[in-house]
């Protein structure tokens, strides 16, 4: 190694080395890459290091890095090459506007909570930060480097793109944003007129639809594509086999017509593709990160499209397929025109091309980019050192990690994103079938026993023993569960997006004291909200409708949407009004219109 790279390998170890003295870890966490191939340079955003880590592609060596304040979530590269733009940070967040040459932060700008995707308009006027918990987009003028305006958009909005001709911002939200026992339950693309800056269409996706964790454009800017998981939460969950529980997906959208064209698995027909994390389009192919079983698949886009076409005309006789709705089921239709290459980096993030045509592949679990040729080459570039796993790492990775599972179907996080929720009922055996419940947040979990809804497991220990048995279908070592337990233990509360608003509103803490007047702290008391035991409050229905169920902690409330044991309730304002007429779930019928919504605000700040 040069003497330049050795000295930034010795910055983040002595940074790691302070850090652990402090009794923290620090994991570099690669995330998003992204390439000049001009200057034949990566970036590649070490998320848990607050830098950004500079590659020469030349040598295939870090040599050098961009300190920064927080850590950075999202990359973006001008055109020019000039200009990085990296968000970064959580409740109060970024985006650091970086001279790339000179390696350093021009300024930087303030915009929302956790803002991860970014993208320019068509003129480079314009940068649009989408804001994850805010459910925002922040326009920003990135050469004064303020924030002129922003754009509401669906729940958790993680990804956005900009078509070619700059007509048209997508937005993707990562959940579903209706009640779970809607028809049709599933996340929700959004569609922004540009300049205007206003929502044009809302398309829903395929019904199971959730965890939408990107997209992209075509070249010709005719086509966008989203990654996300295709949940089959109306049936019963009784075996794992071709995606009878999770599959995984591609939604194809037609931008001219506002319209869903296609929803096609990336699956096999007897081995998942769990957990795509990225979708990108170059050359006229399609790349996708598929995180959990640890593999870049890349499609041909037009052999995709020509299928697709086929199909819907009629052309295409395919016994298994009536016409293209049935796409969504079918196991085999992608085989002709995609292939999955195995990584060596661990739960791979975001991929990027290079001027040689080789491609770069980020993984959450290591401190390596992949640089792989179309040769099939493989090469490791080291982005600098971390200490060895401990056991709460490695339990986050066997969280993530669908090798663990029977066929790579999904793994934990597939229903419990970050560990929280999908917002979707699942009708799980271990309570009998037939009684679909909502996911549960895993937040506190092993600190307000007992787990489940109804309390079915005595504490969450045994509940992700049994998860790993019966819903990943696999035995695995008891270190490993001790593991994933020490991970869940470790989860941060992440502060809440209404906590300034709150403060706004209810300068008397109105919320606090409609919360005690409802009588809310008979059951949601002490440091979690809750006393950890089950009561009939009157919320059950069908054969449900005696059930006495689990007092679930009230933090992190404004994050877990939709409510109620069989997630009924859109909203909390529902929880408290409409679907608590009898006052058994708090007294609150008799409250004003003033009081409740104080008390529904103060709820969000928890």
């Amino acid at each position: 190694m040069t003497g330049t790279v050795v000295k930034n390998f010795l910055r983040i170890a002595i940074a790691a080395a302070l850090l652990a003295a402090c009794g923290r870890e620090i994991w570099l966490s690669p995330g998003d890459v992204v390439t000049d191939n001009e200057r034949n340079v990566a970036y590649v955003a070490l998320t848990g290091a607050r830098t950004v880590a500079i590659v020469d592609l030349n040598v295939n060596e870090m040599v050098g890095e961009i300190g920064l304040t927080r850590n950075p979530n999202g990359l973006l590269l001008a055109r020019d090459g000039e200009t990085l733009f990296v968000a970064g940070g959580g409740a109060k967040g970024t985006v650091s506007v970086v001279d790339a040459g000179e390696r350093r932060v021009r300024f930087t700008v303030e915009v929302g909570h956790s803002p991860k995707a970014m993208a320019l308009s068509h003129d480079e006027r314009w940068l649009y930060v989408a804001n994850r918990f805010d459910s925002e987009i922040s326009v920003v003028d990135p050469v004064r480097g303020e924030v002129v305006g922003t754009v509401p958009v669906g729940r958790e909005v993680q990804s956005i793109c900009v078509t070619p001709d700059g007509k048209t911002l997508a937005a993707a939200g990562f959940l579903p944003e209706q009640s779970s026992v809607d028809s049709t339950v599933a996340a929700i693309v959004r569609l922004v007129d540009l300049p205007s800056n206003k929502v044009r269409r809302c398309l829903r996706l395929e019904n199971g639809a959730q965890s939408v964790t990107s997209i992209a454009c075509s070249d010709d800017g005719r086509r966008l594509y989203a990654c996300h998981l295709l949940s089959r939460y109306d049936v019963p969950i009784t075996q794992l086999d071709r995606g009878w529980v999770n599959a995984n997906a591609l939604s194809v959208i037609d931008v001219a017509g506002d319209s869903l064209l296609a929803t096609l698995l990336l699956d096999d027909v007897d081995r998942g593709a769990a957990n795509p994390s990225e979708v990108r389009v170059a050359d006229g192919k399609l790349y996708v990160a598929v995180a959990g079983t640890h593999e870049l698949m890349i499609l041909d886009e037009r052999a995709m499209l020509d299928k697709i076409d086929a199909l819907r005309s009629g052309i295409l006789g395919d016994p298994y397929l009536h016409d293209a709705s049935g796409l969504s089921a079918s196991l085999s239709f992608a085989s002709s025109f995609k292939r999955r290459i195995g990584l060596r980096v661990v739960s791979p993030r975001s991929s990027a091309s290079c001027a040689d045509g080789s491609t770069l592949v980020t993984g959450r679990f290591g401190r390596f980019v992949e640089r792989l040729s179309d040769g099939g080459r493989s090469l490791l570039v080291a982005l600098g050192d971390e200490p060895a796993p401990n056991a709460a790492r490695r339990g986050e990775l066997a969280f993530c990690d669908a090798s663990i599972c029977y066929q790579g179907w999904q793994s934990c996080v597939s229903c419990h994103p970050d560990g929280r929720v999908d917002g979707l009922n699942w009708d799980q055996q271990n309570d009998g079938l037939g009684n679909p419940k909502n996911t549960k947040s895993l937040l506190f979990s092993h600190r307000t026993p007992p787990a489940m809804i109804t309390g079915i497991r005595e504490n969450a220990e045994l509940a992700v023993r049994k998860g790993i048995l019966h819903t990943l279908g696999t035995r695995q070592p008891e270190s490993l569960a001790a593991e994933m337990d020490e991970y869940l233990k470790g989860l941060v509360q992440v502060e809440s997006p209404f906590a300034e608003e709150y403060r706004e509103r209810c300068p008397g803490d109105e919320g606090r004291k409609v919360f005690e007047k409802a009588e809310c702290l008979k059951c949601h008391n002490g440091a979690y909200f809750t006393d950890m035991k089950k009561y009939n409050v009157g919320t059950g229905t069908g054969d449900d409708s005696a059930a006495a169920f689990d007092t679930p902690t009230l933090r992190e409330l404004w994050r877990t949407a939709p409510y109620l044991y069989d997630g009924r309730a859109r909203d909390l304002k529902e929880v408290v009004g409409r679907f608590n007429a009898e006052d058994r779930h708090g007294a609150t019928s008799a409250l004003s219109v003033e009081e409740s919504d104080a008390l529904v605000l103060y709820l969000k700040t928890l």
